[in-house]
């Protein structure tokens, strides 16, 4: 059992800490980037609640805030893999990243475990192995946890993320992320793949997604309607579980990435240099949105009016209205 402890994480600059005036401002701003050793730390994931904000990325970056991201305290982990995700469910929180890594904490993050689980593969030619990369985690209820990674792998937990086993995809392709409704799951991954299981993830079978580019997330709103976005501007959008997908026409060209919703209707999704589109009506149209930024954005986490989106070089960015 390996436990870490906590310490201050060293922060760039601090566009939005100037007497507490500027976090009051609507719209999207820049909050700050995070630096380590003199470097930017590139940022993977974020999850956001409506208490803790907590960011993971490259070099085995985990951070959380406690003041709406202001600042940040970073857990000291000891491992150099890049995490790729991080998601929680009441005191739960599971963090995967490159190499196998598996970080589980049952404290709200006050300690984390790394969970230690061979997922290597054959090599092919060369004979080799190598852990395989892991880049989603979700709970789909207190005790069951999914992650995809490497070569179709999913890995199922029935006890809130102690113990894994494989299960069969069906599938070789690269798979990004996945999203639960129930007991009904999506993924999603490489050349369009779309898995879709209804029975809790004990059998997983392809939906068509009518599109080749490579998939990076779904967010399915209800058990029936949902989103999936994707290189070269896609963004699917399905009204009936996923039976199948449509393709909502952007005048977008550069890959989308994270998707949040706050209800049915109003929802975000962010992308490269700095893409940030909305929508009311669950989906069916978009609007831009300005960012303040033309870097790359990787992932956004809405709770009630309040959000955070994250992106190249350790950059947090923060969204508030007034209600």
């Amino acid at each position: 059992m390996i436990k870490w402890q906590w310490r201050t994480l060293i922060l760039g600059v601090m566009v939005l800490a100037v007497g507490g005036v500027a976090l009051a401002q609507q719209g999207w701003a820049r909050l700050q980037s995070f630096k380590r050793g003199g470097a930017d730390s590139g940022i993977s994931a974020v999850y956001y609640g409506g208490d803790d904000i907590w960011v993971v990325g490259s070099h085995g970056l985990i951070a959380r805030s406690h003041d709406d991201g202001q600042s940040f305290v970073e857990m000291n982990q000891g491992i150099d893999a890049n995490l790729n995700d991080v998601t929680a469910r009441r005191d739960k929180i599971c963090i995967v990243g490159d190499s196998g890594s598996i970080l589980r904490s049952t404290d709200s993050g006050r300690s984390f475990v790394k969970i230690l689980r061979s997922t290597r593969r054959g090599g092919g030619a060369t004979g080799s192995q190598a852990d395989l990369d892991l880049y989603s985690v979700q709970f789909a209820d207190d005790d069951h946890v999914f992650i995809v990674g490497d070569h179709g792998l999913i890995l199922m937990s029935s006890d809130g993320g102690a113990g894994w086993r494989e299960q069969s995809s069906g599938s070789d392709a690269q798979l990004f992320h996945l999203g639960f409704k129930g007991d009904r799951g999506w993924v999603v991954g490489t050349g369009g793949v779309i898995l879709h299981t209804d029975n809790g993830g004990k059998n997983w079978y392809p939906q068509r997604s009518g599109v080749n580019a490579d998939l990076n997330r779904v967010n399915m709103i209800t058990d029936r309607s949902g989103l999936i976005t994707g290189d070269n501007g896609t963004l699917l959008r399905t009204e009936n579980g996923g039976a199948t997908w449509e393709r909502v026409q952007l005048n977008v060209q550069e890959p989308l990435f994270g998707i949040s919703f706050i209800d049915n209707k109003t929802g975000w999704v962010v992308g490269y240099k700095g893409r940030i589109i909305r929508t009311y009506d669950g989906g069916h149209t978009w609007v831009e949105q300005h960012s303040n930024t033309s870097e790359d954005l990787f992932a956004v986490a809405f709770y009630k009016h309040r959000g955070y989106a994250i992106g190249r070089d350790g950059l947090v960015m923060r969204y508030f209205e007034k209600r």
